[in-house]
This record gives C-alpha cells, sequence and structure tokens, in this order.
C-alpha cells in the first residue's frame, strides 16, 4: 500500500490540517451528542452500537483516531490503521442515515455532523494516496492494494453497522421496569388515569417511591377503569421505556394533563412535557401493543379488580400480597409486603 504522506508541503499541510479537523470535529460532536443538548437528537438516541451509546462510541473512536494520526509518522502500520478506521465509519455512517431517513424520518444535526467530519479525514486520505501516486510515482499494484482494503474496510464498516446498531427497545427488549431491576421482588403500581383514588394517591406513590426503588423491581400499569386512560397508556409506555431516570416528574406532567384532557394529542403532550427537556419519540405500534399486553397480563393475571392496587411478589419465593386504596396503599405497608414476600 502506499505510504500516504504526499512531499509537497502544501499537499501535506492540507491533508494534516483536515484530518486533525476530522478528529477534533468528531470529538467535540460526540461529546454535544452525550450531553443531549442538541434537541433534535431525541430519536436518533433511541439507539445504540453494540449496546453503547452513540456519543460514548464516537468519543472511543475519534480520540483511537487521534492516537493513530499523532504516531503515523512514527509507526507505518498507524497511518494504514487509521485509513482503515475511517473507511470503515464510511460504511458505518451510510448505515445511520439510512436509519435516520427511512426508518427515524428525522435528521439529527450531531449525526449528519459526524458523518461528515468522518466523510472529511477519507477525502484527505484519499488525496495523500492520490499526491503519493502522482508525487512519488507509486505503481498500478499498490494503487490497487490501497483501493482493495478501501472497499473492504468499507463494507465491513457497513456490516458492523448493521448487526450492531439497534434500537434500545430491541436491545433492553421493551425493559418496562424501573428501580432495582435485578431484584425478584416485583412491585407493580396499578392505576388509571382518570380514578380520583388513584389520582389522590400519586403524591403518596411519588413519595415513597425513591425508598422502593432501592428494593425492588418497579412497574407502573395502567387498568383501564376508564377506557380513556388508553389515550394516555401509549405515552406512559414511551416514557417507561425511554425516560426512566424522568419518569415520576413525567408521570405527574401526565396526570395533570389528564386533569384538562381525556384524550391529548401529540402536541398537548409535547408542551406537558417539554419543560422537563424530553421530546416525543416515534414508538413502533407493535412496542405499544407489547406494553399494553404486559399490563393486561398484570391485573388479570394477579386478579386484580380495582383501581389504585399495589402488587407485591416475588418470583422466588412465589409470595404475593395485593394492597388495595389509599387506606392500604401507604410506604410502610409496601415496604413489609416485600420484606414479607423476601422470606
Amino acid at each position: 500500500m502506499p505510504q500516504a504522506s504526499p512531499t509537497h508541503p502544501f499537499s501535506r499541510l492540507f491533508s494534516v490540517c483536515c484530518l486533525w479537523l476530522t478528529v477534533v470535529s468528531g470529538i467535540t460532536l460526540s461529546i454535544v451528542s452525550v450531553l443531549k443538548i442538541c434537541s433534535d437528537c431525541s430519536e436518533t438516541a433511541a439507539y445504540s452500537i453494540f449496546n453503547l451509546n452513540f456519543g460514548w462510541f464516537g468519543i472511543g473512536f475519534f480520540f483511537a483516531c487521534a492516537t493513530l494520526l499523532a504516531g503515523r509518522n512514527r509507526f507505518g502500520w498507524a497511518d494504514c490503521l487509521l485509513l482503515v478506521m475511517l473507511s470503515s465509519a464510511v460504511g458505518a455512517e451510510a448505515r445511520f442515515i439510512w436509519l435516520q431517513k427511512y426508518v427515524i424520518g428525522q435528521w439529527c444535526p450531531v449525526c449528519l455532523g459526524i458523518a461528515a467530519t468522518v466523510c472529511l479525514g477519507c477525502v484527505a486520505k484519499f488525496y495523500e494516496a492520490l499526491s503519493a501516486t502522482v508525487i512519488k510515482g507509486v505503481g498500478m499494484k499498490s494503487s490497487l492494494k490501497f483501493f482493495i482494503v478501501v472497499t473492504l474496510s468499507i463494507f465491513v464498516g457497513l456490516a458492523g453497522a448493521m448487526i450492531g446498531v439497534k434500537n434500545e427497545s430491541e436491545a433492553a427488549e421493551l425493559d418496562m421496569f424501573l428501580g432495582k431491576t435485578k431484584s425478584q421482588t416485583v412491585v407493580y403500581f396499578v392505576s388509571d388515569w382518570f380514578c380520583p383514588a388513584c389520582r389522590k394517591i400519586e403524591p403518596v406513590v411519588e413519595k415513597m417511591y425513591p425508598d422502593i426503588a432501592k428494593k425492588a423491581k418497579i412497574g407502573f400499569v395502567d387498568f383501564p377503569i376508564h377506557k380513556e386512560t388508553l389515550n394516555f397508556t401509549p405515552y406512559n409506555l414511551q416514557f417507561l421505556y425511554f425516560e426512566k431516570g424522568k419518569y415520576i416528574q413525567l408521570r405527574k406532567a401526565l396526570g395533570e394533563l389528564a386533569m384538562k384532557t381525556k384524550n391529548p394529542t401529540p402536541e398537548e403532550v409535547q408542551t406537558a412535557v417539554a419543560p422537563l427537556g424530553v421530546k416525543l419519540r416515534q414508538v413502533n405500534y407493535s412496542d405499544i401493543l407489547y406494553g399494553m399486553q404486559a399490563n393486561l397480563t398484570v391485573y388479570r393475571g394477579f386478579d386484580v379488580r380495582s383501581t389504585p392496587s399495589v402488587v407485591i411478589t416475588n418470583t422466588r419465593t412465589k409470595k404475593t400480597k395485593i394492597l388495595v386504596g389509599d387506606r392500604q396503599i401507604t410506604e410502610p405497608a409496601v415496604l413489609a409486603a416485600i420484606a414479607e414476600a423476601e422470606k
């Protein structure tokens, strides 16, 4: 393969500047992705690569490129590996752009910026190769090896992205639970968005949640005593899937919205949750159906007949206790039921 180091001073300066611009821009944009500064990135943030956040993956990738770039004059293999990494990234970015266009249906400026930086790096490497061919008179055989390596690397990157990039709901198998998710004890809060007693007990649930979350796995289940509750379930499920850290605040916002309307529009929900820095996502119908079926399994499986109810069950001991109504549902009662279920 040709040494990618043009002999003309201007050519070398141009390519080096482009490559350093690539790694610096890539690291910067990846940090922006991690910090979720861009509000338009919520849809693409639903995806991960090999179970890693895209932003953290990008930071690692571009730091590795920077290391190779810094050492390529001393180590010949570093320059070759840099070429392979950038070419692979081009293939991967093709997959990411396809997802934004045909699956997500929304463009992410940060992701597009990262794609542009990767392309800039590859252009710089191609320019180096071309300069080496013209200035140093590299033979056809070496040039052919260069293009074979580039082509194979692009296909490897594309294949890796097709295998490794997954939607969070797929990667997490639609995990709807909060709290201590590895616990064998599960606490289900079963409620209806239009049940007066449920509304009354919500502050109690909000207050006890931090302590319960330290001891058990927690699920929030919609039991549509009032059929209008089904209008809120898709949004509730979305927040359980993707906004676990803010779920309690989002639940409160949905509860306040339920006091105003029985059939909320996406725009109304977005307005209600915007102060929390959350943007609604596009959720597959199959994901919503899965969540509704899971809810049905809970309230029918445990024969819950009214709301609000709390089901405390342990998968190891098979012990189950159901608390019903605001008089029974207290933090001491739930904690005692957890302790009893684990014996």
